[in-house]
């Protein structure tokens, strides 16, 4: 059993985490999809090579019980048996989580990110206006509903120099955001030379939750080819103590 929950586990994690890199990046789906479709390829290979595991079994010297069908009926050997069945599975699944250290779980993500943002870069809508309060001016923002957008947004407004009066924050029917701000700058509405500059400058902090993680995924692959350019440089170093050695 502990051959089969591992091998079953790891077939699911690798299976899984590929289909959420492809096709769950593809089509949208989620990981919980992508993951119960890596478990049609673990089933499939319990039952193609189930048979093969108890062969290395055999092959690595492991002994088979040896008992009679008298003895396997027996309630103590029926309770040691599924004691034993759940240990492995236990002992099997505890080792096959040792794949998550070299699956890239953050990959999935990145890349569905990616994707929706090429696909939303324009969706977002923003409406800057003076004629609804005398006290305050007011923005509208519509488009997706994206993790850290409405942070982004109100950094963008406290870093400008604007302050927020009060702020609403909707979500419609179809899954996309209403945000109002009314805001203030020196006390009074902001001049309506400036919000024009303003909306843009919102529309551009609309993306800045998309571009975090693409920043983050090239540190990841700028990391990764300094330490393969360490590794050369090691091996390049030793080449020359090599040569500039001379055993007479």
């Amino acid at each position: 059993m502990m051959g089969f929950s591992f091998t079953d586990l790891t077939v699911m994690l690798h299976a899984g985490n590929a289909i959420d890199c492809t096709l769950g990046v593809t089509l949208g789906l989620s990981t919980l999809t992508a993951a119960a479709m890596g478990q049609f390829f673990s089933n499939s290979s319990g039952v193609l090579f189930g048979g093969a595991l108890k062969r290395l079994a055999s092959a690595c010297g492991i002994p088979s019980t040896g008992l009679s069908a008298a003895q396997r009926s027996l309630p103590i050997v029926k309770r040691l048996n599924l004691m034993g069945a759940l240990a492995g599975v236990w002992l099997g699944c505890t080792l096959g989580l040792c794949n998550l250290f070299i699956i890239d779980t953050e990959r999935s993500p990145i890349l569905k990110l990616r994707a929706f943002s090429e696909d939303n870069e324009f969706s977002y809508h923003i409406e800057a206006s003076n004629a609804d309060r005398n006290d305050a001016t007011v923005l509208t923002i519509r488009g997706p509903n994206i993790d850290g957008v409405l942070a982004s947004l109100t950094s963008t407004l406290a870093a400008s120099g604007f302050s927020l009066v009060e702020l609403i924050a909707k979500q419609t029917d179809d899954g996309c955001i209403e945000d109002i701000f009314l805001i203030t700058k020196h006390g009074v509405r902001v001049p309506d030379n400036e919000l024009d500059s303003l909306a843009t400058a919102l529309l551009d902090a609309t993306r800045s939750p998309l571009n975090v993680y693409v920043f983050k995924e090239r540190v990841q692959t700028l990391e990764e080819e300094n330490m393969e350019l360490r590794s050369r440089v090691q091996k390049l170093e030793g080449v020359v103590r090599t040569r500039q050695v001379d055993i007479v």
